[in-house]
């Protein structure tokens, strides 16, 4: 029960003790004309700011249908191709993952899928950005608080929209930060990255030599692996996206170009290419992209089309196993 006093917040899914583990324990402002309740377009059921009295932490909570997919793509700047965004597993079996944008900006996403009759997805979006110089989301306190928000506010979006989701358990250990994991051997790489193990001799004519990934788990609806230089410096990112986030990223405002068809390559600009596969009992097909980062104002790393595709087809055919997916379309 929330305490007198406190806002309402998204239509009042987003209950005191949700906010409370991010904006912590000061006074809670909400910053949402009539607590968020109101939304006109774009898949949004609810969708509401709030901030702790102090003004240095700011959360926005996005609740939403599967149309809503292409705005939570870009809020967590997943369709940023060249960006450094990056997802790690929620655990404890919630379908979610947590991208962290930096040190002081990260979004915990949850998909839900819906039970027979109701509609097939919600997706449930918590969003946290920090201006204290005190803390970061290197700490692992932080990301622990992110993720145990993000699931009691899809517990209570479960409940008043009758979704009838598989829930997950208890949050009990952060998830991983991919920022700062040092890299491992290409040629010893594990979870997102344990495909490119088998690319290590050929990866070395371009400079890659490690890789930095998060554990592999079915659940988790984006999951990435970041390819390192000989100098430390992240060169590629691949990423996956299944379900509705697959079918967003598609329609996103911020993906280079139009990603057409099963698969493809950017004749714009060079440095990504994506390939899809399809998935069982109706689920949008799986996405796969190989896209070349930036490194300040250094020239981003440029592969050969035979190596990328050899990129995609490794870590697509191993991410859409994992989904129970077919094998992989390439360009």
């Amino acid at each position: 029960m929330d305490k007198p006093g406190f806002p309402v917040l998204c239509d009042g899914v987003v209950k005191e003790g949700s906010a409370r583990e991010i904006l912590g324990d000061d006074e809670v402002e909400s910053l949402s004309n009539d607590g968020g309740a109101s939304v006109d377009s774009g898949g949004y059921l609810a969708n509401c700011e709030a901030r702790e009295k102090g003004k240095t932490r700011y959360a926005t909570f996005s609740i939403g249908t599967a149309d809503s997919s292409s705005k939570i793509v870009q809020q967590t700047l997943h369709d940023d191709l060249f960006g450094t965004a990056a997802s790690a597993p929620l655990g404890a079996g919630w379908p979610g993952t947590l991208t962290m944008q930096g040190r002081i900006t990260a979004d915990a996403t949850i998909v839900l899928k819906c039970g027979p009759g109701r509609p097939d997805y919600l997706l449930v979006d918590t969003k946290l950005q920090l201006s204290s110089i005190d803390t970061s989301f290197s700490s692992d306190e932080e990301r622990l608080g992110l993720a145990r928000a993000a699931a009691a506010v899809s517990k209570e979006a479960n409940e008043k929209w009758e979704c009838g989701a598989d829930l997950g358990r208890p949050i009990r250990h952060a998830p991983a930060d991919m920022t700062k994991d040092a890299p491992q051997p290409l040629s010893e790489a594990t979870g997102t990255c344990r495909s490119m193990r088998q690319l290590a001799p050929a990866a070395k004519k371009w400079g890659i030599t490690r890789a930095i990934g998060t554990a592999a788990v079915e659940e988790a609806p984006t999951q990435d692996c970041l390819l390192v230089n000989d100098e430390g410096k992240k060169v590629y990112r691949l990423s996956t996206l299944s379900g509705p986030l697959a079918q967003g990223y598609r329609f996103s405002s911020g993906v280079l170009g139009e990603v057409n068809g099963k698969a493809g390559r950017s004749e714009q600009s060079s440095g990504w290419a994506w390939a899809s596969a399809k998935c069982p009992e109706g689920q949008p097909s799986a996405l796969f992209t190989a896209a070349s980062m930036r490194n300040g104002d250094e020239d981003r790393l440029e592969v050969s089309p035979a190596f990328e595709r050899d990129l995609l087809k490794a870590f697509g055919s191993d991410m859409a196993a994992l989904h129970g997916c077919e094998k992989p379309t390439l360009p």
